[in-house]
């Protein structure tokens, strides 16, 4: 008798998830294509919509956005200000979040000379191919530049953010993320509060500064640095490994004496303790100045 009744309940229950699924789960996708000309920026607003932004073939801006949200409480925007295209997302009755659910796609198609200024509450950002100024702000989203040449400048409060083949000025910091470069060559302004930076196959062509708080600041070389470095962790280790390459330069290590890690011996003469924490000089040349910090973490040079 209770089998029966199990099976009964257990009828029951997925008569009412079928219900369910048939009334509410069968939403339609909507999908809306534009086509503009060219323009200088495009500036994308979204509040929780993921974007893809790619290189396209022809001088036009190929624009689609896919979104199954019910029409009563979401609008795509399509703006054209002089010389910007606005895309932008709009929501009705914003008090009734319960009844405006859903999710939003855009994908965005430039010529390869346009610049982007995007920004998102809990969206993504996937860029590829483009040259120019590339601008982010996110409070929480990962972002991906891929194959791009110019400025990068992206805020972010938490998410992942990795740049690969990327050659320009970078200016990155974020709240709560890691940040990962592979083969980027340029100038570099990048800081997290809590996440790791790891930097592979990077040629620094400006004098830059790479800083965690609580996080690992990683460096492997393409190109020996002609220019001034500052590589900081507050509570993480600070590693610079040349990889190969000649390795030239006034070094400094500043932090923890016994957790000082260098293939050369140090120059004696110019080192200041002030035990446990102390400063020792490496000279392999007068310059570049080659800074390494770290108040409780590991600072290692590697040949």
């Amino acid at each position: 008798m209770k089998t029966w009744k199990r099976f009964g309940q257990t009828t029951f229950l997925f008569a009412l998830i079928l219900s369910f699924l048939f009334l509410y789960g069968n939403a339609q996708a909507a999908e809306v294509n534009k086509t503009f000309k060219a323009k200088e920026t495009v500036e994308i607003r979204t509040v929780s919509g993921d974007c893809v932004v790619k290189k396209g073939k022809s001088g036009e801006i190929k624009v689609r956005v896919v979104y199954d949200y019910s029409p009563d409480c979401f609008e795509p925007v399509f703006m054209e200000e002089g010389d910007t295209l606005v895309l932008k997302e709009k929501f009705h009755n914003t008090g009734e979040m319960k009844s405006c659910s859903g999710k939003s796609k855009w994908t965005v198609i430039v010529p390869e000379k346009t610049d982007i200024d995007f920004s998102s509450a809990s969206g993504e950002l996937k860029l590829d191919g483009l040259t120019g100024t590339m601008k982010a702000k996110v409070a929480s989203g990962d972002i991906t530049v891929n194959h791009f040449k110019g400025k990068v400048k992206i805020k972010s409060a938490s998410g992942a953010i990795q740049a690969t083949d990327v050659e320009g000025h970078l200016k990155i910091k974020t709240a709560s993320g890691d940040i990962n470069l592979r083969h980027v060559t340029g100038g570099f302004e990048i800081s997290t509060a809590s996440g790791d930076v790891e930097a592979r196959d990077v040629e620094f062509t400006e004098a830059s500064e790479l800083t965690s708080v609580s996080g690992d600041v990683n460096i492997e070389l393409a190109k020996s640095p002609t220019v001034d470095l500052d590589l900081k962790a507050v509570s993480g280790d600070v590693t610079l490994d040349y990889n190969g390459n000649p390795i030239k330069g006034y070094f400094v290590f500043k932090g923890m004496v016994k957790k000082f890690s260098c293939p050369f011996p140090f120059d004696n003469g110019e080192e200041e303790r002030y035990s446990p924490f102390g400063t020792k000089y490496l000279k392999k040349g007068d310059s570049p100045k080659i800074t390494l910090k770290a108040v409780s973490g590991r600072l290692t040079l590697k040949k």
